[in-house]
């Protein structure tokens, strides 16, 4: 008698155990989404940097605007001089800024804000080219607001003094001499018009230096 049924059914176990198994499927790994933040992180960079180079390119303009300002206060307040075409025989009428120190003090005032505004526009220019530089902005911000104190203080003097000059005083019987040297006042005054421009852009330029330490 011939029994085949257990030998049929060793084979088809050596059948299966011989078959290779399937390999699992691989998985796919999901796209990577590091680069669009860090590529968001760049553009954001540059934009602020650009930001930054706005402002202190505005910042130096503001610069050269307030240098002709305060040189031309200076000039116009230092050749401020008149003399009368009458004299007596022992006098003779003329008015000069050095007469009165608040003037002086208004000349010597815009003098050191005009050379200060000159010495910064390296420093200044160098803001523009590594945007990146706070540190540079702290100083000038720091000196900006020095410049805007003297040359308040100066203007604020010398406007009382012109100010006399023009109206003078009735209870103190201080006569108004720009009634004669009219030459004398309209040059002071063209002067302090100019200190005041040079005061308002000075604070303009503090604002900006402000501006650019906020963005860092």
């Amino acid at each position: 008698m011939n029994f085949a049924g257990p030998s049929s059914t060793e084979n088809v176990f050596n059948d299966e155990e011989k078959a290779p198994m399937a390999a699992p499927p691989h998985s796919v790994p999901p796209p990577s989404t590091s680069r669009a933040p860090r590529f968001a992180f760049f553009r954001k960079a540059q934009r602020e940097r650009g930001w930054r180079r706005g402002i202190a390119l505005f910042g130096f303009i503001l610069r050269l605007l307030a240098i002709g300002a305060t040189l031309s206060a200076t000039i116009a307040m230092a050749t401020t001089d008149e003399t009368l075409p009458f004299f007596t025989d022992h006098y003779q009428f003329y008015a000069n800024f050095s007469d009165l120190p608040a003037l002086t003090f208004f000349v010597i005032g815009n003098a050191i804000a005009a050379g200060y505004l000159v010495l910064s526009l390296p420093l200044s220019i160098a803001v523009i080219i590594c945007a990146c530089s706070s540190g540079a902005h702290l100083f000038l911000l720091i000196l900006d607001l020095v410049m805007v104190a003297l040359t308040t203080a100066a203007a604020s003097a010398a406007t009382a003094i012109v100010y006399l000059a023009h109206t003078g005083n009735d209870k103190a019987h201080w006569v108004a001499f720009c009634i004669r040297f009219d030459g004398f006042c309209e040059q002071s005054s063209g002067a302090l018009v100019a200190s005041f421009v040079g005061i308002v852009i000075l604070m303009m330029m503090v604002v900006t230096s402000a501006l650019a330490l906020r963005k860092h």
